[in-house]
């Protein structure tokens, strides 16, 4: 269980890596194009261009004016894939958990043994909310997560900011206000995806993949003393 469960961190860290290579190197392309845009611009004022490289310097205004909607844009994005990659993971992990015969560990016998019952919890599970997920891996694994549990109405609230902006255009309505009962939206409000709230999504999916792992292995740990 221990080469397979190295193996489900490993492969979050790396996706959630290259997520945040890809918006930073994305961010530097922007940050370079805008500060030598100006300078591009005067050296087009200067002479005559033909109509090639006048349609490529239409493309450069296209993209300068542009600009503060691809930021956001791209946000967004990594948002929505970081999400996407923690169910992922989570998928992987409950797998894991069926497979590596993690009823030895707990001395409990799990009520599907058959591969074919197995895929479909599996399948069952990656449909459940984060809410349901985490219940599900307290009642059927005895795991419990202090670390998710001192933050978790904050991680509760990314992967339903997620579903808003995927289903709903990031407007906030009655579904979202029922599960975060403490947030300062209101209905017909916007989820926006920008950089401190993309910096806290990494930070809260880091604490959920720790969590996890943590307690497993503490399982493991114990198992084997």
């Amino acid at each position: 269980m221990i080469e397979k469960l190295n193996k489900n961190i490993s492969d979050f860290r790396k996706d959630t890596l290259a997520i945040d290579d890809f918006l930073t190197g994305t961010l530097v392309s922007y940050g370079f194009f805008k500060s030598n845009y100006p300078e591009i611009l005067n050296k087009f004022r200067r002479r005559t261009w033909d109509s090639e490289e006048k349609e490529g310097m239409r493309i450069f205004d296209s993209l300068n004016s542009k600009l503060p909607e691809y930021e956001t844009d791209i946000y967004k994005f990594c948002f929505i894939n970081l999400i996407a990659r923690t169910e992922s993971f989570l998928n992987d992990i409950v797998e894991t958990l069926y497979r590596c015969n993690y009823n030895e560990l707990t001395n409990k016998e799990l009520e599907i043994n058959e591969s074919g019952e197995i895929d479909k919890t599996i399948l069952k599970f990656s449909h459940f909310s984060f809410k349901d997920k985490i219940k599900f891996l307290k009642n059927r694994f005895n795991l419990t997560f202090p670390l998710i549990e001192e933050r978790y109405s904050d991680i509760v609230e990314l992967f339903t900011a997620r579903n808003i902006i995927l289903h709903n255009n990031g407007t906030i309505n009655e579904t979202y206000l029922k599960i975060n009962i403490d947030s300062k939206f209101e209905i017909g409000s916007k989820r926006t995806i920008n950089k401190d709230y993309l910096k806290l999504t990494f930070i809260l999916l880091i604490i959920i993949a720790k969590a996890i792992e943590e307690q497993i292995r503490l399982q493991l740990n114990n198992a084997n003393s």
